[in-house]
């Protein structure tokens, strides 16, 4: 099973449609975590297998969390800044195991992260699409391969390159 995640791309509309369009045949989900700025019926949404609300969406139109059951699990989306993402990411953690995921993706910090938690729990942040605060300089999506044995994060830069 593959994932596509993105966030945090505050409005670069055209930029997301065209990784969105690319990738979708090659994913089996694509998750949004917040801050698109884009109307509710906007025609990306179509491509989008779940998304939840940002702190600069504003708009109220998407839930402030949600679960995807999936073949391989269950996946918890959270844009994450009611659960301060930017200090720590286990009250994150703990409401992904409450909730009995086993994947928690959020948004919120712009800064790309990828652990895993317990030997149970994936976490994994894609950065963002519009300007990066990390360590990393790089305007990133990430893309997740679940096999029966690992789990593969990858993250790629907004012209759909592979970081290394």
């Amino acid at each position: 099973m593959k994932m596509m995640i993105l966030s945090d791309n505050h409005g670069r509309w055209k930029k997301v449609y065209d990784i969105v369009k690319e990738v979708r045949p090659t994913v089996d989900y694509i998750f949004h975590l917040g801050d698109s700025e884009f109307e509710q019926d906007d025609s990306i949404w179509e491509f989008i297998d779940g998304a939840v609300e940002g702190n600069m969406d504003g708009t109220h139109y998407y839930p402030m969390e949600q679960i995807i059951d999936t073949p391989e699990g269950k996946v918890y989306l959270v844009h994450g800044h009611v659960q301060s993402v930017n200090r720590t990411n286990s009250v994150v953690i703990d409401l992904a195991k409450e909730r009995g995921a086993n994947f928690v993706f959020h948004g919120h910090t712009h800064q790309l992260k990828s652990e895993l938690i317990d030997d149970e729990l994936l976490l994994v942040n894609p950065g963002s699409l519009n300007n990066s605060r990390g360590i990393h300089p790089y305007k990133t999506y990430a893309i997740v391969n679940v096999t029966k044995d690992e789990y593969e994060v990858t993250f790629y830069d907004e012209d759909m390159k592979l970081l290394e």
